[in-house]
């Protein structure tokens, strides 16, 4: 441990990939988007994915018989 030294120099140079986006007009699609309540729908699709997979296979079954 007493050997170890220390970088000095850039061990990972930070670059800003960042591109400032000029000013628009808010379209009427951007006004009506609701992030909330799109958010929580994604959340609930994504937990009952499963359930729905099993129902959906379920109901082929007992299509099938």
């Amino acid at each position: 441990l007493k050997l170890a030294t220390q970088l000095t120099g850039p061990v990972m140079p930070v670059r800003n990939v960042y591109k400032k986006e000029k000013a628009r007009v808010i379209t009427e699609e951007e006004k009506n988007f609701k992030a909330f309540a799109s958010l929580r729908m994604a959340r609930a699709n994504a937990r009952l994915f499963g359930i729905r997979a099993k129902r959906a296979k379920e109901a082929a079954e007992q299509d099938v018989e």
